[in-house]
């Protein structure tokens, strides 16, 4: 178990990491992206003299190009990978610069009347005059509290930027799993949760067709659609979450599947799925290097303390890479199904629940660090919570929402919650660390002076050495007899 100081030193790092990485999104990501974006919009878009309703209006921009100049940007823009950039993003985008004063509304005239717009109109019609510097605009979305400039518009950037960029959103809801989890269960390390952030997402060979153009129209594509139809028209519970873990398996037995004709038949879907997540060398669901969590669960669950296991689960379950989560989910969905005992059996000679435990427990959890029962006792907690694992605590849900309402308001992330620490400057904690150094070695001193198991010529050769070592400290604790104790 580990102790207070210890537990103390990993939260503290979590907390560092998550104010460090929160702060250098607030003021590198945020700002350079938006300062490529409006310097891309000022040297690309075309300005000249444009005439509207019979009126001449001088250094002009259309807002239809406007937005075909930023959607080509975006797209292509670091930061912005495997984002959905629609046109309507993109118009929601001049809608915030437009707030924040990178550009205003030219207005036009009709029969007197002044048809100058406050929403932004991707049109031919609608024109717009850039503004000739954007520091102050810069200065606002980093937040800079020297910039004497406010506007709504500047939270519109970083909102935009939040929804742009999901990539930012994954980080503050992994920053925040992790220190809530910290807070709830103790770990002897970090490295295992943090290694689980930074693992990559693969995707599942049906993602994969569907992200690929090339394999849209092949015959593995069209085999697992003709079984997602066939899904589609089932009402039993079983069959349709057997088939919806046909997702993360290869195409092979996919296609055996939808070519023999025999997706209805139970018994074959089972076969497939057992043969799938019982290939020897396989990793389980749950990574390895999150052992320390297990245990902590497992520790919870011994001691009856449920709900408090319950959300640890939560927690580490969000921590993992999103297609691993789904698996995960589709997986246990499936084998607490099939190890009903009132289900169809699986097996001819043990019952349901045994034959599912063997067929897909190292396929879920399996650990050299674990033992046996702890591992039984997971898996039996997992399958009994199936529907509850996967959801969201809610403590987590507001303290995520709290942090990014912070980051839209252009404000510095702080970390809140249980901590174990403070910061303190430079000066107390040398004061502090020499205060606590000078105690411990009197301590020590004086456990050497009044123990009366060793031997005289031992004690003598102990506090010959320790006066070595700290004249002072020795001087102070026996005074003008300091020289005939030597």
């Amino acid at each position: 178990m580990a102790s207070i100081k210890e537990r103390a030193a990993a939260l503290n790092l979590a907390e560092k990491l998550c104010v460090r990485n929160q702060g250098e999104f607030q003021s590198v990501q945020s700002c350079t992206m938006w300062s490529s974006l409006i310097s891309h919009l000022k040297s690309t878009v075309t300005v000249k003299r444009r005439r509207v309703l019979l009126k001449s209006h001088s250094d002009c921009f259309l807002g239809s190009e406007g937005v075909d100049v930023l959607a080509e940007h975006i797209v292509k823009a670091k930061g912005f990978e495997g984002a959905v950039v629609s046109r309507d993003k993109v118009v929601c985008v001049c809608q915030a610069l437009l707030e924040c004063g990178v550009f205003e509304a030219v207005g036009t005239k009709v029969l007197g009347k002044d048809r100058k717009r406050d929403a932004f109109q991707d049109s031919k019609s609608a024109l717009y005059r850039l503004f000739n510097s954007m520091d102050p605009i810069i200065g606002c979305i980093q937040g800079d509290k020297r910039q004497q400039y406010t506007c709504t518009g500047c939270n519109s950037i970083r909102a935009w930027f939040l929804w742009l960029v999901p990539a930012v959103v994954d980080e503050v809801w992994q920053e925040q799993t992790l220190l809530r989890l910290l807070n709830l269960v103790e770990l002897p390390v970090l490295e295992g949760v943090l290694q689980c952030r930074q693992s990559p997402s693969s995707p599942s060979p049906a993602n994969l067709a569907h992200s690929n153009p090339d394999l849209i129209y092949s015959s593995n594509h069209l085999d697992r659609q003709i079984l997602k139809a066939f899904q589609d028209s089932q009402e039993d519970e079983w069959l349709c979450a057997a088939l919806d873990c046909l997702d993360f398996l290869p195409d092979q037995p996919v296609v055996e599947l939808s070519r023999d004709g025999l997706a209805q038949c139970k018994l074959l879907l089972y076969g497939t799925l057992v043969k799938h997540y019982s290939i020897t060398n396989r990793l389980p669901l749950l990574p390895q290097h999150m052992t320390d969590i297990y245990t902590a669960i497992t520790e919870l669950l011994v001691n009856a303390k449920l709900d408090k296991a319950l959300e640890a689960l939560q927690l580490c379950l969000k921590l993992l890479p999103h297609s691993c989560r789904d698996e995960l989910r589709r997986l246990l969905i499936f084998v607490s199904l099939a190890a009903d005992p009132h289900g169809i059996k699986v097996d001819k000679e043990i019952e349901n629940r045994l034959a599912v435990k063997r067929s897909f427990s190292r396929a879920i959890l399996h650990s050299k660090a674990l033992s046996k029962e702890k591992e039984d006792l997971m898996l039996v907690f997992m399958l009994s919570n199936v529907k509850e694992i996967f959801k969201i605590p809610g403590a987590l849900h507001k303290v995520v929402s709290d942090k990014l309402a912070c980051l839209v308001q252009g404000k510095q992330p702080d970390v809140t919650g249980s901590t174990f620490c403070q910061q303190v400057d430079r000066n107390t904690l040398q004061s502090s660390t020499k205060t606590t150094t000078n105690q411990l070695l009197w301590d020590l001193l004086n456990n050497i002076h009044l123990d009366t198991k060793i031997s005289a010529k031992e004690k003598k050769r102990l506090l010959r050495q320790f006066h070595l070592s700290h004249p002072e400290i020795f001087n102070q604790y026996f005074g003008d007899s300091a020289f005939s104790v030597l």
